[in-house]
């Protein structure tokens, strides 16, 4: 299921960068073993990127979700909205951080390989970051807060599961 919303968000239409993809890294490697928690979000990205295609900077992207993965690790056995809040806020920044690091990077970059020319191509990535805030935070507390929603009346569906068997 988290794969199928993870594409589905990055195939609809949507603003740029406001994807289920970071939330669903930080809450996969929150509430999944972590062998797991990297298939469903590397097969997120890798299953959409054969529909959306493939860039010079998948690197650095995959790289930075497998770090939210690892931050999601951090709150595994957390249940505090500020640590939530705060290793989605970082997360949303080392992916900004990264990317646009990369971006500047590759050969061929619209951006001169330059201090001026990497602060620029922050600069020019802002909108975007903000699009990624906005995805990251929302999505990560539609994923926690449905998982804990659904712990916490996991008994109903098993009494009406149980009854129907």
């Amino acid at each position: 299921m988290l794969i199928f919303v993870g594409i589905l968000s990055r195939l609809v239409p949507h603003p740029a960068n406001v994807t289920a993809v970071g939330g669903l890294a930080i809450f996969s490697g929150a509430r999944l073993e972590f062998k797991k928690a990297i298939i469903v979000t590397l097969g997120t990205m890798f299953l959409s990127d054969i529909i959306l295609g493939f860039h010079s900077v998948m690197w650095a992207t995959y790289g930075s979700l497998l770090l939210a993965v690892l931050l999601g690790k951090l709150v595994q056995n957390k249940r505090s909205i500020g640590w939530v809040a705060g290793l989605t806020l970082t997360s949303s920044i080392v992916f900004y951080l990264i990317t646009n690091f990369a971006v500047w990077l590759v050969p061929g970059s619209m951006y001169p390989k330059t201090l001026e020319g990497l602060f620029q191509s922050y600069v020019m990535a802002l909108p975007f970051f903000r699009n990624s805030l906005i995805g990251d935070t929302g999505y990560t507390f539609i994923f926690f807060g449905a998982y804990e929603l659904v712990m916490k009346y996991k008994h109903i569906f098993e009494i009406h599961y149980a009854k129907s068997s």
